[in-house]
Formats: C-alpha cells, structure tokens, sequence
C-alpha cells in the first residue's frame, strides 16, 4: 500500500510544480525589454500613452479594454510592423516574432493587469 502511494504523491508533486511553473512563465511583472526600449517612450511603462511623446501623437492607451477588444492581433501586428496614424512601422527593426510578442504578451498584457 506504501508503494502504490508513492508514485501517486511522485506525479501530484510533479504537476503541482508544472503548474506553478507555467503561473510564473504567464505572470510578468511589467512590460518586457522589448517593449521598454521600442514602445514605452510613447505608450509609457504603464501602457496608457501618458508621456510627453504620448501626449504630442496622442499614443494608443492599451490599458483601454475597448480599444483593445475592438481589434484582432493580426490587425495590430500589422499596425506595429506597417505603422499606423503616429506611429512609425516597426516592421524593419523587429522580427515577426518580436512583433507577435509585442501584442500578444504587451499590449494584450496590460488587460490583465487591472
């Protein structure tokens, strides 16, 4: 009876782990690098668009669930590596993947911060 519950204690621990694990990878604590060093300057740390340069081209307040809910990710994939309005395409300095991270874990992300 011993051995029969060790095996079972064994694969609870270990996905008890992995779900902490994957919490961790999912919670980020602010904006990425890549955010910070290509997006902040206008849209701020905080995602609101409050900053000076923010303020002069009137930068998209992310924090916006309705603004943010009105668009798909492709349409602001293609907004940051095109450019839209204000601001410049982003499309020659950053990666595809780069600009899906953007979206997907930054300006998605900062829904899930309120």
């Amino acid at each position: 009876m011993k051995r029969a519950r060790i095996p079972a204690i064994t694969v609870f621990v270990l996905f008890a782990a992995a779900g902490v694990s994957l919490f961790a990878r999912d919670r980020q604590d602010g904006p990425s690098a890549l955010f910070k060093e290509y997006c902040a300057r206008c849209h701020g740390e905080d995602g609101t668009g409050n900053t000076p340069k923010g303020r002069q081209l009137m930068a998209r307040d992310f924090t916006d669930l309705e603004w943010r809910s009105a668009r798909s990710d492709a349409d602001m994939i293609k907004a940051v590596a095109r450019g839209s309005e204000n601001m410049p395409a982003f499309g020659k300095k950053l990666t595809p993947e780069e600009i899906e991270s953007l979206v997907k874990n930054d300006v998605r992300g900062f829904g899930k911060k309120k």
